[in-house]
């Protein structure tokens, strides 16, 4: 099995964005092994989070700049300077975990499902270390109170979308499973929690997912 794919530098990221070259995101995810993508940036926080900057930028920066003039009149260009350079970062930061999300999606192959967005962290998971997925459609607490799931036993892998896919791990395979970030490797845990824009699709694929009814009284208890 391939190495892990590793986690793009956002800064380079919006860098490559500026100067029109092959962002690290590309490149990254040119490493991922043939296989079924499934899209993680249409989620219900990525998709608005550009325009939730720039309604920011819209509305914040001129009444910034009023409230400046009014309690440092003596200095208030480099304190404008310093707010709108700051306003500008958070945009900046915002088109690069877009574009990321866009180019790295979690891709199943033929033997393990591939993490991505990588802007968390970054892994591979071997399809026979995987004892079953869930479909989360509670929140994630509430899910791993009904549950009776520790803390301790979740990783959360989704950055900024609520995670709606539950993969356990065989509690004799977690020595397989290879997840990192920024930091270096981190030990797998009995849950890993995912965001897809396609959870029963990403399930499927896995080929060993349990499927649950969505009307079923039963399969939501199991679910949450």
């Amino acid at each position: 099995m391939k190495p892990g794919p590793h986690i793009p530098s956002l800064w380079r990221e919006l860098v490559a964005i500026l100067m029109r070259k092959r962002r690290p995101s590309v490149q990254a995810a040119a490493g991922y092994p043939a296989g079924k993508s499934f899209s993680i940036a249409n989620g219900p926080v990525t998709s608005i989070l550009v325009p939730i900057v720039l309604i920011g930028l819209v509305g914040d920066i001129p009444l910034s700049f009023v409230v400046v003039a009014l309690a440092h009149a003596s200095h208030p260009m480099v304190i404008h300077a310093v707010i709108a350079v700051t306003y500008l970062l958070s945009l900046g930061w915002a088109l690069a975990v877009r574009s990321t999300l866009r180019s790295m999606p979690h891709v199943v192959s033929s033997n393990a499902l591939w993490i991505g967005g990588c802007v968390r962290v970054s892994g591979v998971i071997p399809k026979v270390a995987i004892a079953r997925c869930m479909h989360l459609r509670a929140p994630r607490l509430a899910w791993m109170r009904e549950q009776g799931i520790s803390r301790n036993d979740v990783l959360l892998t989704s950055g900024f979308d609520p995670p709606n896919v539950a993969v356990e791990i065989k509690p004799d395979a977690s020595g397989m499973v290879r997840i990192s970030n920024r930091q270096g490797l981190m030990p797998a845990r009995r849950w890993i929690l995912l965001y897809a824009d396609s959870p029963v699709g990403l399930m499927e694929a896995t080929r060993a997912c349990e499927a649950n009814s969505a009307g079923s009284t039963a399969a939501m208890a199991d679910v949450r």
